[in-house]
């Protein structure tokens, strides 16, 4: 049996894209397209979301080991991608909108106040601009905090969502809350080690990254390493929410 994400499993659940047959070459197309992203954002991340879905497949529905998939069918790819990358900003825009509300409540109105001709002609309109300054950033702050809360909380929740969607093959099945609710409850200290696994890698990866900035020769060697990064902290969260989620259904069904 496959294992699961547990003190034990970690190593195979992290280490997995340096392992199986020709993992090397299927690392370098990934990070290759990672790196196309750079000079044409967003649309070379629908295969590689879609990839990542790939490698959840292979876990929720053969029930695996997660493993580097071949790099072909481009059009299932570019399928799977556009459906992650649909829940992914979904599930983030309330706290997006209001992340940007805040931000324009911030400075939007400070500039609008200032273009106003009465602002530069009248020395007693100082004392109205700052009071409106202040309740502008005020605001702004909390509208701001208060999306950002939405976010923290919509990344909590994206783990079972996505794993659901892939588990079911269906797009509307990540925002079938009653369906996977069970679940991440059921494993929600696993969840809780997956974020805290993901949060370490993503950070280690970019400090290693930043390793290239220390001298003018590997600064030229930085895009490529962000590349890869990229590539390999996409596969790894799929695999983590994969088995996540496998081992959510299992002590479901267990208990």
């Amino acid at each position: 049996m496959a294992s699961r994400v547990s003190l034990e499993g970690v190593k195979k659940a992290v280490f997995f894209p340096f392992q199986g047959k020709n993992w090397r070459m299927k690392v370098l197309i990934g990070s290759a397209i990672g790196l196309a992203n750079y000079i044409i954002p967003i649309v070379p991340l629908i295969p590689l979301y879609g990839y990542a879905g790939q490698i959840a497949k292979r876990v929720l529905i053969q029930d695996e080991d997660p493993e580097l998939p071949e790099w072909n069918d481009w059009g299932q790819l570019f399928s799977d991608g556009i459906k992650i990358i649909g829940v992914m900003l979904i599930s983030m825009l309330p706290g997006l909108l209001l992340v940007f509300g805040g931000y324009f409540l911030m400075f939007g109105m400070n500039v609008a106040f200032m273009l106003d001709p009465n602002f530069v002609n009248s020395p007693e309109s100082v004392g109205p601009f700052l009071l409106r300054s202040m309740t502008g950033i005020f605001i702004g702050m909390l509208v701001m905090m208060l999306g950002m809360l939405l976010m923290f909380v919509a990344g909590l929740f994206q783990p079972p969502a996505l794993g659901h969607m892939i588990a079911k093959g269906h797009f509307s099945a990540a925002f079938r809350v009653k369906e996977w609710w069970p679940i991440f409850k059921a494993n929600f200290s696993g969840y809780l080690l997956m974020l805290a696994l993901m949060t370490g890698i993503n950070m280690g990866l970019i400090w290693v990254t930043y390793v290239f900035y220390f001298t003018v020769v590997l600064c030229f060697v930085m895009p490529f390493a962000l590349a890869a990064a990229t590539f390999l902290m996409s596969a790894i969260r799929f695999s983590l929410i994969a088995v996540t989620y496998r081992d959510g259904v299992r002590k479901l069904t267990e208990g």
